[in-house]
């Protein structure tokens, strides 16, 4: 496998808020800009540098070959599954390329 930077990701953040189930109103709310915000990548590169720690979610439908370093991806059918482990306050990093 192939490791991209983070300036060649599209990131989106998501507050993880997550414990319920999944249903259509709450994938539109998690997209909601009050919930959640596009950042930069230079954003994201920044917080990393401050020690922040963000779960890096690889939101692509197939992953191939490319895959940045210590992210995680998630088949969107397991999603409700994964976020049912994921800590309330988790500051999540949902990227595609």
């Amino acid at each position: 496998m192939r490791a991209v930077g983070v300036r060649g990701m599209v990131a989106t953040v998501l507050l993880c808020c997550l414990a319920a189930p999944l249903r259509a109103e709450d994938t539109a709310r998690a997209f909601d800009p009050a919930v959640a915000r596009r950042i930069t990548p230079d954003e994201v590169q920044e917080r990393l540098k401050a020690g922040e720690k963000p779960i890096m979610l690889d939101a692509r439908a197939s992953v191939g070959d490319v895959v940045a370093p210590g992210a995680v991806h998630v088949p969107s059918d397991r999603l409700e599954a994964w976020a049912k482990d994921v800590p309330r306050k988790s500051l999540i990093v949902a990227y595609c390329t």
